[in-house]
């Protein structure tokens, strides 16, 4: 972990320059540092109206925009730089990863969770029993729920981080966003050699019964145009990425974390209950097998234990604090 604890001393230096320097502390200085967080704010406002006035969702960086503003007003830009750039770059690092590795063109595998899941099913396809029994071709209560769940895979994780970041300083944060960004390559590194199509593309090909597009139609009826048009398209992402589930591996990650650092019972409760609800809604929906959530809660706790062996190892290289010194700003980042 030397890498990490290099690149954190010049954050950690930025972050007392910018937060606790004498020049930082100027009238002048603490204007223009709020005229940022306003302009900021306004940014992150005018993307979020834009993005919800074209069809779209929340997007999780007009989230992290408002928190910087926060940030900034509140005289904590430079904590803000020095916990956030780090995983920025490595999520920037995973979507190139992402995007350079070529297609092997390896086969698609339609079968085997299929098979598994008429086994925990006793018989039946947990998606094709829920959509008989509960869908009745029409949008209401239940299909605005899940399609809620299945959207708060983009935006949850980041603003768990953003709460735990502004509110729980040093309580999981880092085990949050770095055990998010390894089970996704570990999930990448899945999806490359076994590619798996999900429910609704193996209903397609015949495979089994047909599966109700749940989402497309729920977001076509409430007027999502843009997300409606994307939904299924292969072109603008990987519809054969069904195994592992990361919206069941994301949430379980948030899960560990409050559970770790005995964060309030109203936010595990609440984890707990998106996670229960998410798994749900992608069973309903026919965007994942049963299977592929289970395969994802297996990904999630290897990933935990991964990102914890590498905090550890960190550590253990660090050099000793005598007894009442000061811990130096590395050893926190660590």
């Amino acid at each position: 972990m030397k890498p990490l604890r290099v690149l954190m001393r010049p954050l950690d230096r930025l972050a007392v320059f910018l937060d606790s320097g004498g020049a930082a502390q100027q009238p002048g200085a603490v204007r223009l540092r709020r005229g940022l967080a306003v302009v900021c704010l306004v940014f992150a406002l005018l993307a979020s109206f834009r993005s919800i006035d074209r069809g779209g969702m929340l997007s999780p960086g007009a989230l992290l925009l408002a928190v910087l503003a926060f940030a900034l007003y509140s005289n904590r830009g430079g904590r803000f730089v020095r916990d956030w750039l780090p995983v920025f770059l490595a999520f920037l690092c995973y979507g190139l990863v992402a995007k350079a590795v070529p297609d092997l063109g390896l086969q698609v595998h339609y079968t085997p969770q299929i098979d598994a899941d008429r086994v925990l099913g006793f018989g039946q396809l947990p998606t094709t029993w829920l959509q008989t029994h509960l869908y009745h071709g029409e949008t209401g209560p239940l299909e605005i729920f899940s399609l809620l769940m299945y959207l708060s895979h983009f935006v949850a994780p980041v603003a768990l981080a953003c709460l735990i970041w502004l509110r729980w300083p040093g309580r999981g944060f880092n085990e949050l966003l770095y055990g998010v960004v390894m089970v996704s390559f570990l999930a990448e590194i899945a999806f490359l050699l076994a590619p798996t199509a999900p429910p609704w593309l193996a209903a397609e090909h015949g495979l089994i019964p047909p599966v109700d597009p749940v989402l497309k139609n729920a977001l076509t009826d409430l007027g999502l145009n843009e997300l409606a048009e994307a939904k299924g398209d292969a072109s603008l992402y990987n519809v054969t990425a069904a195994v592992p589930s990361l919206h069941a591996a994301w949430p379980l990650i948030g899960l560990l974390v409050i559970r770790k650092y005995k964060l309030p019972g109203w936010l595990f409760w609440t984890q707990l209950a998106l996670t229960i609800g998410v798994c749900f809604a992608i069973v309903y929906t026919g965007e994942h097998y049963v299977v592929d959530i289970l395969a994802g809660f297996a990904f999630a706790l290897a990933a935990w234990w991964l990102v914890h062996w590498a905090l550890a190892a960190g550590r253990a290289q660090l050099p000793v604090t005598p007894p009442g010194a000061e811990p130096a700003p590395a050893d926190r980042a660590a």
